[in-house]
């Protein structure tokens, strides 16, 4: 949906977007890797409590998932478009470079949990103003309405087309 959603906002062609959504929660992967124990710990209280993941992670652990994800990638020296969206995609403003990038990744992860594809062990409920509001899409639009109004009826029939091709290979 990264593809997408920059796709609504005029983005290049190469192929950083989609790496760049696959891997936005690779923190959360070398998080279960390092620190099994606090993960589930983390996840347990999740769905117990509803809590917020980014706060529960850094309660626990000292760090979230977004930060480890980063200094994962870094370390393995990823391109610097893919490591500020992993580390920025909840909170793209704050992203020093690639902004539109990163809000593309905040916006396809919240509407990709909006429309329960999935929910990345963030059990955190994902209304559909959520996604729509999200700060992402101040980034990618922030000229008129008109643009917005568009690029959400294009991605929701990109997701009638997801759900066909998903159905499509249970």
């Amino acid at each position: 949906m990264t593809r997408e959603t920059l796709g609504e906002a005029q983005s290049g062609s190469d192929e950083g977007d989609y790496v760049a959504g696959l891997l936005h929660d690779v923190g959360k992967i070398v998080m279960v890797a390092a620190f099994p124990e606090y993960f589930e710990q983390i996840q347990a209280q999740l769905r117990q409590e509803k809590l917020n993941l980014l706060r529960m992670e850094i309660e626990m652990l000292g760090i979230n998932h977004c930060e480890l994800g980063a200094l994962y990638l870094n370390a393995h020296k990823l391109p610097a478009a893919t490591i500020q969206a992993v580390r920025f995609h909840h909170h793209p403003g704050c992203a020093a470079t690639d902004l539109r990038l990163v809000a593309a990744v905040q916006v396809a992860d919240l509407f990709v949990r909006h429309a329960a594809i999935g929910n990345s062990g963030n059990p955190e409920e994902v209304t559909e103003d959520a996604w729509v509001k999200a700060e992402g899409w101040d980034h990618l639009f922030p000229d008129t309405v008109e643009e917005r109004v568009i690029a959400r009826a294009n991605m929701e029939r990109s997701l009638e087309r997801l759900s066909t091709i998903l159905e499509g290979l249970v």
